[in-house]
């Protein structure tokens, strides 16, 4: 069922004649993007930064409007009810995918109620230790979690994307593989920088200027080509551990139903906005982000494939969002 709902959404319907007018003028006025985040965190910066262009190119106000907390919940869900005018759209992370893997009770249905236009950005996940640690790769931390000493893996948030990874480490590992859950990415990093935990899994962004400036060891990245922030830091695919090949994710959906013209044409502002050459394509590559700018069926197909993938690992390490 839901594999068709996204079928649906990414072949769209005919526009009527009067609706396609109406995209021809779109924006006539300022256009809401909700962020599911609280404000200054790495999916807030990359919203900011793309609504200025948008601004610039449509020459209407992009305002970024942040409905933190729960997941994301209440946020994705006043873009769900809005009125799909184009004038309400969402710039979610990760979680439009994860929540619904994570079998959370969702007053929204990711297939039925969102059509997406576009996969924007994704930033690496990485494995770090404690450079006073012995691990150098993926396969010795899971090693360390078959010895009586154990190994430790802090985590960001409950089901985050990197608490699912640490979920796959330890269902390789032994009893003594210990996944850590933070309400936040704050003091687990304080955490790991102090070697109260042996290890974190979180994003590149932030945590990969502390392996630049030697306070933490990185041992693995998530991306299918070395980083150049972080060149001696081997990929997963390169240890053999494709099936942790992934990062946190941004991207914009607009409500279900609205107009196929008006999401072509957003889509098209946005690839201009982050075509080869541009500043902010420039800008977000030197901050350690990977720009996309997909299609709309791309996006759609990234959602479901997150779904898919991540929902065994929830199940077979029985995470509970409460």
């Amino acid at each position: 069922m839901l594999r068709r709902h996204f079928t649906t959404l990414a072949l769209g319907a005919l526009a009527t004649p009067a609706l396609a007018q109406g995209a021809e003028a779109w924006p006539t006025r300022p256009v809401r993007f909700v962020a599911p985040t609280a404000a200054g965190g790495a999916l807030d910066r990359v919203a900011r930064l793309l609504a200025q262009q948008l601004s610039d190119r449509f020459g209407q106000s992009f305002l970024v409007e942040n409905r933190g907390g729960a997941a994301g919940v209440p946020g994705m869900d006043i873009v769900a009810k809005a009125q799909p005018d184009g004038y309400t759209l969402l710039f979610a992370a990760a979680p439009i995918a994860l929540n619904t893997a994570l079998g959370m009770r969702l007053p929204y249905d990711v297939g039925r109620d969102f059509a997406p236009v576009s996969l924007v950005a994704s930033i690496p996940a990485l494995a770090v230790v404690h450079p006073t640690r012995p691990e150098r790769s993926l396969s010795d931390v899971i090693a360390a979690g078959k010895t009586p000493a154990g190994f430790n893996m802090a985590v960001p948030n409950v089901g985050a994307v990197t608490h699912l990874m640490a979920e796959v480490l330890r269902a390789k590992s032994g009893p003594g593989f210990t996944v850590v859950a933070y309400r936040g990415a704050g003091q687990a990093i304080q955490d790991a920088l102090s070697g109260q935990v042996h290890g974190f899994y979180d994003a590149l962004v932030p945590t990969g200027a502390h392996v630049v400036g030697g306070r933490l060891r990185g041992i693995a990245i998530g991306s299918r080509q070395r980083h150049p922030m972080l060149p001696d830091v081997a990929t997963v695919i390169e240890q053999g551990m494709p099936e942790l090949l992934g990062s946190g994710f941004y991207g914009i959906l607009a409500p279900a139903g609205t107009d196929p013209a008006i999401q072509r044409k957003l889509h098209a502002g946005i690839v201009a906005a982050m075509g080869e050459g541009t500043e902010l394509r420039t800008r977000l590559i030197a901050q350690g982000y990977e720009v996309h700018a997909s299609t709309p069926a791309e996006y759609t197909a990234f959602i479901q494939n997150e779904i898919t993938r991540w929902t065994p690992v929830v199940r077979a390490a029985g995470i509970k969002v409460e």
